[in-house]
């Protein structure tokens, strides 16, 4: 009975080190970024997804308040890139996605999926974690990013569903520009704050 015990001890460890081998934690990872969209960035030649968000795609269009179509999906990277800047991000693994690492990302201490969606530029993903609805909403409520347009949903958007955008003719202003103020007369022509000739 006892070497039944043993036995049976000895190949639950066995089997958990052949587990611990075959799918070992993925230690997290600190480094810069480049940004490859709103969800999708490149550290140390690997890609990482953020966990949780669906990000409006690349190059997505919207179609603005006004009715003016615009590269939302560009002016979405933009804005992460410019949020992040050379900061390095410390991401946490959580799993392997369609060959990218899917991972939390931080940002001095700050997770950086919860920054895109409260920002409007992705929804939360419910099919992997509700963390980020209440960021959705609130961006929802102020018409933040996208929030503020008309989009197709990046899944369908991926899936080949696009908008109907109006022609336009680009020439044509469909607001009235701003008045601008009158030029200073008490700055000189040239110097360290006006380089023009």
């Amino acid at each position: 009975m006892l070497l039944n015990h043993i036995s049976l001890a000895l190949a639950a460890f066995l089997l958990a080190m052949m587990t611990s081998i075959a799918h070992p934690a993925r230690a997290e990872v600190t480094g810069t970024v480049d940004v490859v969209d709103a969800d999708t960035l490149e550290m140390l030649g690997q890609t990482i997804k953020l966990h949780g968000i669906d990000a409006i795609e690349r190059d997505q269009m919207c179609l603005s308040g006004t009715g003016r179509p615009w590269p939302c999906g560009s002016d979405a990277a933009a804005s992460l890139r410019s949020y992040i800047g050379s900061a390095p991000l410390r991401c946490e693994p959580i799993s392997n996605f369609a060959g990218a690492i899917l991972a939390v990302c931080k940002l001095s201490g700050r997770d950086v999926a919860g920054w895109v969606v409260q920002n409007g530029w992705a929804l939360a993903d419910r099919g992997t974690s509700f963390e980020y609805v209440p960021q959705e909403e609130q961006a929802k409520s102020i018409q933040a990013g996208i929030w503020g347009s008309e989009f197709v949903t990046p899944s369908d958007f991926r899936d080949g569903k696009r908008l109907e955008l109006p022609e336009f003719d680009q020439s044509k202003p469909t607001e009235e520009p701003a008045q601008s103020d009158p030029e200073p007369t008490n700055l000189p022509a040239y110097g360290p704050l006006n380089l023009g000739p």
